[in-house]
């Protein structure tokens, strides 16, 4: 007899990888953590602080350790078989874009302070979420523990919005040869008039929000001279003028009404003349250069908030900026006009 044939056992299907969790919970549930949280920041108990400290979302508390959090919850949240370093990393970033687009849908946060925070909310989400990457491979926190982690930045706010801010006075110099006659540009310098928002494009500031200046003229009062600026949105203030060279030098502080900046001109965190931020005082200086004028701006402005090292960096490459827009718009103009008569003594 002929044996039959043994059949072959089957093979074992291999096992498949197990799949992504709900991307609404994985994703979502950061973000709307981190609006939550830009909830609580806006309670009075953070908003209400001493003078001379930061308020709501200026606090480091709620800049710092809400994307570190959210960074935090999301890896958490991954399955162990989807972990990894590069995931830890990366992954933080779509429920902290989610967050920060969220407070700007709701008109909770303007473009300026926005595009200022997100460099520090996606460093802070990866650091967050590669931290948690790093325990998770030695320990399970239990969920009680996540869930205790996620009020430190409430708790670290209670004691922060106590703590006096820090004024760093700092200075930007800029200067630009102009082929034009120093009393061409001077005449500029004291009426700038339809100033047009293309004339100023290359700015950054202007590019995330601040808005476009119309007109700057000096006029003769009681008090002195003073240039008047008029910005878009409404915006307007003077600067009374504290030094004048004719056609050689210029310096002035500035003076804000209480009806200066209307409330949505400019996001309440980056206010000229509030509690984080302050133009002091901004002079011309003209000198002959070569067939033409060497035009130099100094600006001198201070920055108060609870972290300096990083405030104070933005805001100098702002001002920078914008003091080579400024000198770039003085170099079209002058250039492309013929010399006119300089302005009469007062």
């Amino acid at each position: 007899m002929t044996e039959a044939p043994q059949q072959r056992p089957a093979a074992t299907p291999a096992a498949a990888p197990r799949a992504w969790p709900n991307l609404f919970w994985l994703f979502g549930a950061g973000a709307i953590y981190g609006l939550a949280m830009r909830g609580v920041f806006g309670f009075a108990t953070f908003r209400n602080t001493p003078a001379g400290s930061a308020s709501g979302a200026m606090l480091a508390s709620f800049l710092f350790f809400v994307p570190l959090a959210i960074g935090m919850l999301t890896v958490y949240r991954l399955p162990p078989a989807q972990r990894s370093w590069g995931r830890a990393l990366l992954l933080p970033w779509v429920p902290t874009l989610l967050f920060t687009a969220g407070t700007a849908l709701l008109l909770i946060e303007g473009s300026i302070c926005i595009v200022m925070a997100l460099p520090i909310f996606l460093v802070m989400a990866s650091f967050g979420g590669f931290v948690m990457w790093l325990v998770l491979k030695f320990a399970a926190p239990p969920k009680s523990v996540m869930s205790t982690f996620l009020l430190l930045p409430a708790l670290a706010g209670l004691y922060e919005r106590d703590l006096p801010l820090r004024d760093v006075l700092q200075t930007s110099v800029t200067s630009e040869h102009i082929a034009a006659t120093p009393q061409a540009i001077w005449q500029l310098i004291n009426r700038a008039q339809e100033i047009q928002p293309a004339e100023m494009a290359d700015g950054w500031a202007y590019r995330i929000g601040v808005p476009h200046p119309l007109e700057a003229l000096t006029v003769d009062t009681p008090a002195g001279r003073v240039r008047k600026l008029r910005w878009e949105h409404g915006v307007h203030f003077d600067e009374p003028i504290l030094d004048w060279d004719e056609n050689r030098y210029i310096r002035w502080r500035y003076v804000f009404a209480p009806d200066s900046i209307p409330a949505d001109a400019l996001d309440e965190h980056v206010t000229i003349g509030g509690r984080y931020f302050d133009l002091v005082d901004t002079s011309y200086r003209l000198e002959p250069d070569g067939d033409g004028t060497r035009l130099s701006i100094v600006v001198n402005y201070r920055v108060s908030t609870g972290f300096n090292w990083y405030a104070a960096r933005l805001a100098h490459w702002l001002v920078d900026d914008s003091a080579r827009t400024i000198l770039a718009f003085y170099k079209r103009r002058s250039e492309a006009a013929a010399p006119s008569a300089t302005l009469p003594h007062a």
